[in-house]
């Protein structure tokens, strides 16, 4: 049908399903590029390489070959606003990465029935561009296939080509950002359907217009700006008018990730460091400049906080198309943050429009607590890694067995009886403590859980619970296979593959285990808020952010679906042509009403209550 868009919508291989989190081959596959990039990427650090290959700044031209220009990239437009799109954490699974992306691309987008907000100017890719990790394929299939079919590429007249600036998120750097600064840095032109990439690193500042900005930094994986990074950011700012209007974009929201993970001060100033930088240069280099908002994902579900006293808000939007976080327990209603130099108080933001005012959260921290649930079917969702645990049991199993002498397992008591024998003595093994320690270790090392007490406690539990597993099923299955050693010549091998098999059945008991540990300390705790939702692989709560810029207002717009279309609810586009298609003509459309709405009522800045950063 369509050379540009494989035919086969329910070809998984093309059209991505969610990231299978708890998939042993994601599970190593992960942990290889997390451990490569966290101890090697400080010392290959590709934003040096590009900054070193690129241009010196010539402070003289930075506007206008690398900012936008003196009147800004939309300062030709003839209108009175200009619009802006905030996308983040997308590249996921197909449905809900393309529900967000068949939106933004639309030429309008109806809300309500009374409100219809047009196509954006501009877009910003807010980071985690790609998941599980970046590879070439994922790019492609998982994130660059969904928005050029949702705006495809056109040369007819008329056609508009709005810009699309990215930063990227930790899942882009686990290949040290290689990948993503040849596919979307190369200085020239690159296409993503009708949007079009042209910046030349990893990091940017734009002119919109009227003296707005918008800076998108790149803080690595440990809120590092690098040197180069600074230099042109101080460059930029300097070169500002007075008075700049200039939103931040972040790839991890600072504010939050202090306030929910961090276990001491010195993890809070770590996480405070690359927002509270970038806002000290723009405070430093450009007389009465204001930071109206501040924008993040990487945390998926959305949230928003004033800082009541500068007047700036701090919006987390990670819902591009991402596996849901979970919002119980994770947002409190006052948090701090260090930024310009100072500590300031942010408040959860309030949508006064219903009888009842309500809190700046999506999805409601109700909803949240229901969903967690869900991990009570760990065992089935996720039961290629029940496998894998089975398989771990029976290595362990005949581990003990040889130790203690599996052929003894036998005798004339009871059943129960030589059970309770068999248990007993697998307990006394050397092997068996050797097991004790090697769980306890790794679960404790692993489990996402703030408090040290309650870390030990949980996880103490945990491994008690899969030791007995261990053990139970150990001593039930050798005692009851045990007749399969009388069979002629393989009576032996019997009894192993019994073993074996019976523990892999044991393995879907641990799996249970495994869920319930993660549905209580999430439940109760908010713990393990990744592990518990990425388990359950939720597309649902998507969002985005649609900007609407004045000369001295800027008014937001959340926009939510609250659960992305199945795959049978997508159809290819009978209107679409390949060979010259029309960018108001998707690919692939829904079958039903995306149910788009707003999560929150218009929030309106008047830059006139915001506070320079300058006289903080």
């Amino acid at each position: 049908m369509k050379k540009n868009f494989p035919q086969d919508l329910n070809d998984t291989n093309e059209y991505r399903r969610m990231v299978h989190w708890f998939s042993p081959i994601v599970l190593l596959k992960t942990l290889k590029k997390v451990l490569t990039s966290t101890l090697f990427g400080q010392y290959a650090d590709r934003r040096l390489v590009q900054a070193a290959l690129d241009s010196p700044i010539d402070t003289r031209t930075l506007i206008e070959k690398c900012c936008g220009g003196s009147k800004g990239i939309c300062g030709e437009k003839d209108k009175s606003e200009v619009w802006v799109d905030y996308v983040a954490d997308l590249g996921d699974g197909f449905d809900s990465t393309y529900a967000i992306a068949y939106l933004i691309g639309q030429k309008e987008i109806a809300l309500g029935g009374v409100l219809n907000l047009p196509r954006a100017d501009c877009l910003i890719m807010g980071g985690d561009e790609v998941y599980p990790d970046a590879s070439r394929d994922d790019y492609k299939s998982r994130m660059q296939r969904p928005y050029r079919a949702a705006f495809p590429k056109s040369q007819k007249a008329g056609s508009s080509h709005p810009p699309v600036y990215l930063i990227p998120g930790n899942h882009d750097w686990y290949d040290g950002l290689t990948l993503f600064l040849a596919l979307f840095c190369r200085g020239r032109d690159t296409s993503l359907g009708s949007w079009i990439a042209s910046q030349r690193r990893s990091y940017f500042a734009v002119h919109l217009r009227e003296n707005w900005w918008i800076w998108g930094f790149d803080s690595q994986l440990g809120e590092d700006v690098d040197q180069p990074q600074a230099d042109y950011f101080v460059a930029v700012a300097r070169k500002m008018e007075p008075n700049a209007k200039v939103i931040i974009c972040a790839s991890v929201p600072t504010w939050l990730r202090a306030s929910l993970t961090a276990r001491d001060d010195k993890q809070r100033e770590t996480f405070y460091r690359g927002l509270d930088y970038i806002a000290s240069i723009i405070g430093d280099e450009c007389p009465g400049a204001k930071i109206p908002l501040v924008l993040s994902g990487d945390l998926h579900h959305y949230t928003r906080y004033v800082d009541e006293v500068a007047g700036t808000n701090f919006i987390n939007a990670g819902g591009g198309g991402a596996f849901l976080h979970p919002t119980h327990h994770s947002v409190e209603d006052t948090i701090e943050i260090k930024w310009a130099g100072i500590t300031q108080r942010l408040d959860i933001g309030q949508d006064n429009s219903a009888e009842e005012p309500q809190k700046a959260i999506y999805p409601p921290p109700e909803k949240s607590r229901e969903l967690a649930l869900g991990n009570l079917l760990f065992w089935y969702q996720n039961w290629d890694f029940c496998f894998v645990l089975g398989g771990l049991y029976s290595i362990c199993a005949l581990l003990m067995l040889a130790w203690s002498g599996y052929g003894q397992s036998g005798g004339t008591a009871s059943f129960a009886g030589r059970v309770f024998d068999l248990w007993t003595n697998l307990l006394a093994t050397p092997v068996f403590v050797l097991i004790v320690l090697a769980l306890w270790g790794i679960l404790v090392s692993s489990a996402d859980i703030k408090s040290t007490l309650r870390r030990h406690f949980v996880v103490s539990t945990h491994t008690f619970v899969h030791l007995v597993v261990l053990i139970a099923g150990t001593s039930l299955i050798s005692i009851s296979a045990v007749g399969l050693k009388s069979v002629y010549i393989f009576g032996e091998i019997l009894y192993f593959l019994a073993l074996i098999l019976g523990m892999v059945l044991f393995g879907f008991l641990g799996g249970f285990c495994w869920g319930v540990y993660l549905t209580l300390v999430s439940w109760f705790w908010g713990d393990e808020a990744n592990g518990a939702f990425s388990a359950m692989r939720l597309d649902s709560y998507k969002h985005f952010i649609r900007l609407r810029i004045e000369t001295n207002k800027i008014t937001i717009y959340p926009i939510g679906i609250d659960q992305s279309p199945k795959r049978k609810d997508w159809k290819f586009n009978d209107s679409y042509e390949d060979s010259n298609p029309d960018q108001d003509t998707p690919a692939i459309v829904p079958q039903k009403d995306l149910g788009q709405h707003l999560i929150e009522s218009p929030i309106v800045i008047d830059l006139g209550k915001v506070t320079p950063i300058s006289m903080k």
